[in-house]
């Protein structure tokens, strides 16, 4: 049988997180003792409150369908919890369960994207925003996250690249993977922007609750004057609650873009998996200090990456200040970011994820997940300080 893939899937590559992971484990099954900084994935386990609530769940038999919008407790729990931290008035019907994060990237961009419609994306960022739309037909327009910005946004870049084809700007903070946070300033920006030229907006708020600064806190954009009829926020347990594996997350959206997106929600997974709802009430309504535990550690984390990676000679980095991400810059080798993680893996079993994976800004840079204990931290720094010392040395081979 000649087998032909459909050609929405043509220039759509598998991820490289996914590849470099695969080959992490191949390595690892062969003996090989890789540090590996690759996935997003927080390193603790789920809060035992939240397990022992699933547990309970299944002894009650919650193994049932559910509403595809997802059981009325887990959507009185998110909308209690987008009241009292993000100042959000959602209705119980403008919300929707999903299997996690991506699922509402797709059922978002596939629910309000046509053939030849554009949406602006970051660049660099989680390489699903780039794929999606290709699914979809439409076109991607990156705007820039540069590096001599603190990759930040530039709000006149972002409207010159607008047209009439243009429906939705995507925003992502705090960002994968640089790990920047938006500037009210910037969010009110891109609010202004959205609301003169009529676009959506698609907020991805996925680490909102994992930021380092008090004088730039995370804020919803749909929580500003005429934002919420126009954006459709996504967010999630996965990185605040350790709870990847579970693949539960939510949408929220105004009853005007809600159908839609329930339509398509419906016809992608008809519902999320009922027990995990369950356990996603407690996790929601029972903190019991979970969020704060892991955001203090991983601030930790991050300033001891920031500071042993500012004493070296040819890497550089900007402090992020929310998500799990160092995003290092690594032009100083004359190594393309392929190359660099390349010698990393081999010399050294050293494993982060090539910059370019998130677009092409992100040439020239590595990104480092601090969702690992200290000790691999500490044991992926020694190995980055001896290639340091090759590089200083000449000592790398593989340069251009």
């Amino acid at each position: 049988m000649k087998v032909k893939q459909a050609d929405r899937l043509i220039g759509v590559p598998m991820s490289k997180t996914r590849i470099i992971f695969a080959e992490c484990a191949r390595l690892a099954g062969e003996g090989v003792d890789v540090t590996a900084l690759t996935l997003g994935e927080p390193d603790f386990d789920t809060p035992e409150f939240i397990k022992e609530s699933c547990k309970k769940a299944l002894d009650e038999g919650h193994t049932k369908y559910t509403d595809n919008i997802g059981i009325l407790p887990l959507r009185i729990a998110i909308c209690d919890k987008l009241k009292r931290e993000n100042g959000l008035d959602y209705d119980l019907k403008e919300i929707i369960a999903t299997t996690g994060v991506a699922q509402g990237m797709f059922a978002a961009m596939l629910s309000f994207l046509n053939p030849g419609d554009e949406v602006l994306i970051p660049d660099p960022v989680y390489l699903t925003y780039s794929a999606i739309p290709k699914i979809a037909g439409a076109k991607v327009k990156r705007y820039k996250l540069l590096e001599e910005n603190n990759f930040n946004i530039d709000v006149k870049q972002i409207e010159s690249l607008i047209s009439e084809k243009t429906r939705m700007i995507a925003i992502v903070s705090p960002n994968n993977p640089t790990g920047s946070v938006l500037k009210r300033a910037d969010v009110e920006a891109l609010a202004d922007i959205a609301k003169k030229h009529d676009l959506l907006v698609l907020s991805d708020e996925i680490y909102e609750r994992l930021t380092y600064s008090e004088e730039n806190p995370h804020i919803s954009i749909a929580s500003l004057p005429g934002m919420k009829e126009r954006t459709i926020l996504l967010n999630g347990l996965s990185k605040s609650m350790a709870m990847t594996g579970w693949r539960l997350g939510y949408i929220a959206a105004d009853e005007k873009l809600i159908d839609p997106l329930n339509r398509m929600c419906f016809y992608m997974t008809a519902g999320a998996t009922s027990f995990v709802q369950e356990a996603a009430v407690t996790a929601l309504s029972h903190d019991e200090g979970s969020v704060e535990k892991m955001r203090s550690e991983f601030k930790k984390r991050r300033d001891f990456l920031f500071s042993y990676i500012d004493s070296t000679k040819n890497f550089s980095c900007v402090m992020p200040e929310g998500a799990f991400y160092v995003f290092m810059n690594i032009k100083r080798t004359g190594m393309s970011s392929d190359e660099f993680c390349e010698y990393a893996l081999e010399k050294h079993q050293l494993a982060f994820i090539p910059g370019d994976a998130f677009g092409e800004c992100g040439q020239g840079y590595v990104r480092i997940s601090y969702a690992a204990s200290m000790d691999k931290l500490r044991q992926a720094m020694d190995k980055l300080a001896k290639i340091d010392r090759e590089i200083s040395e000449d000592r790398i081979s593989v340069r251009k």
